[in-house]
């Protein structure tokens, strides 16, 4: 797989999407890591927040990413990888708990 053009990622959402979307289409880990100059491990750590995230939680991690937003980040890609192992709902406690503590005045959840 080469690629002649680099491809610009809006943040580590949009880099897990393309991520998932390369290894779905057949695509090895080692060779989409090799490719995007990544670690197999940060690669397969990306696929597997989307595959377990809550909604909320993703849809927080895509929302901070967009300058537009101006939100407090919160999801921390090591936070995320830890927040995953919960069951869907305790991850969207987590998140609202996280959110309190940073105190952000412009989440709409």
């Amino acid at each position: 797989m080469e690629t002649t053009t680099p491809i610009e990622f809006a943040g580590t959402y949009d880099l897990a999407v393309w991520c998932k979307l390369l290894r779905d289409r057949g695509i090895t880990g080692p060779q989409i890591a090799r490719t995007l100059g990544r670690s197999e491990g940060y690669v397969n750590n990306l696929i597997r927040i989307l595959e377990r995230a809550s909604l909320g939680v993703l849809w927080r991690w895509k929302a901070e990413q967009d300058p537009a937003n101006r939100l407090v980040p919160v999801c921390a890609t090591d936070w995320l990888m830890q927040v995953c192992l919960l069951a869907q709902d305790d991850q969207e406690r987590e998140l609202a708990r996280r959110i309190g503590k940073h105190a952000d005045p412009a989440t709409p959840m």
